[in-house]
């Protein structure tokens, strides 16, 4: 105990560690606020990518709709659309 006594009555090194402290874990911007913001940043990242790749998904089917007999193939498979003079069966293989 007398060795460690004159390095916790050191101003200096108690004055860091204060610092330190304050800047690792007190402040607003600690190290863990910090590592959570970057793994948003890097979720909101992947989700922008998805995202893109959905919009060109998208762009494509778009343009594919263009053709009428496409558009008519759209409307039948993904709404059930049918003409007056059809019947309509959906089968259910879940």
């Amino acid at each position: 105990m007398k060795r460690i006594w004159p390095f916790i009555k050191n101003k200096y090194l108690l004055s860091t560690l204060f610092v330190l402290s304050y800047i690792l874990i007190l402040h607003d911007t600690d190290i863990l606020t910090l590592m959570n913001r970057k793994e948003k940043v890097t979720n909101l990242q992947t989700e922008i990518e998805r995202k893109k790749k959905g919009i060109e998904d998208l762009k494509v089917s778009l343009e594919e709709l263009d053709d009428i007999r496409s558009l008519e193939k759209y409307a039948r498979e993904e709404h059930y659309f049918k003409k007056d003079d059809e019947d309509l069966f959906i089968f259910s293989f879940e």
